[in-house]
Parts: structure tokens; sequence; C-alpha cells
């Protein structure tokens, strides 16, 4: 009992010390997306919006919505994938492997706001992108390393690669 104690509390320490950097690049993400929202907000734009515009209003949701999918496969798959263990694998390098996957997850989510942002100041009202800033909110949120989460990736990740940590 007291062994399985302490083993989840190292556990614990290695999750909070290799998510740290996520986090904090989450969190950054968060706030400049709320400062895109907000420039957004106050850009005083026209209602009457070119034909141009709209089209690339058009193209830049169909490019935000396989963004979305994308990053969400990816995040039920390659996470997943028995093909990141290794013979001396640890949860020290398997979080290092996840961090790099969330980090490049996050700038996609990063990148739906930016679309957001340039449609606006291209003219669109902010009533029309204001889903650019939503969603691109919700996938960071979902992407975060919370540390109870990140436990909860660690059980998935043994149900589908099999036990790995020695």
């Amino acid at each position: 009992m007291i062994a399985e104690f302490e083993k989840q509390k190292i556990q614990r320490e290695v999750i909070r010390k290799e998510s740290r950097l996520t986090m904090i690049v989450s969190l950054s993400l968060l706030a400049s997306i709320v400062v895109y929202t907000l420039i957004a907000y106050l850009h005083k734009g026209s209602f009457l919006t070119s034909r141009g515009v709209r089209e690339a209003w058009n193209i830049l949701n169909i490019i935000s919505i396989v963004l979305i999918i994308m990053v969400l496969a990816v995040r039920k798959t390659i996470y997943f994938s028995p093909r990141l263990v290794r013979d001396d694998f640890t949860l020290t390098a398997l979080l290092q492997r996840w961090r790099t996957i969330d980090i490049v997850l996050l700038s996609f989510a990063e990148v739906i706001a930016i679309f957001g942002l340039v449609i606006t100041f291209l003219g669109m009202p902010f009533a029309r992108t204001f889903h650019f800033f939503v969603s691109s909110f919700l996938l960071t949120m979902i992407l975060m390393p919370i540390p109870w989460k990140v436990k909860d990736k660690i059980r998935n990740f043994e149900k589908y690669a099999g036990k790995w940590m020695p």
C-alpha cells in the first residue's frame, strides 16, 4: 500500500515537471487568443463585405474545420500509438514526446484564432468571426496538460499500448 502511494507520488511529480512547459505555452496561447478576440471585437469593421472577403471567410472556415478534425484525430491516434514505446522507455520519455506533439497541436489552435483576426481585419464583422476565437480557445483547453488529464491519457496509453513501464 505504501509502495503504491510512493509510486503515485513519484508519477505525479514527473507529470508536473514534464508538463510545466506545455502548460506555460497553453496559458500563453489562451491569453493571446483572448487578446486577439478583444482586438477583433474592438475593430470597427463594415457590415458590407466584398465578395473576396466572403470567399476568404469560407475558405478559412473549411481550413479551420480540417485543422480541428486533424488535431482531434492526432490526439486519438498518435498519442496512444504503441510505436512510441521503445525498450528503454520511461514515463519521462513518454511525456517528453507528448510535449512535442502538444506544442505542435497547440500551434494549430493558435492559427485558427489568427485566421479569425485576419478575416476581421479584412472587413468581416466580429459576429461572423467569433467562432474562430471560441473554437481556438476550446481546442487549447482540450489540449492543456492538466495533471488529472495527463494521468487519464497515461491510463489510456496503457490500455492501447499495453504495459510499458518497468
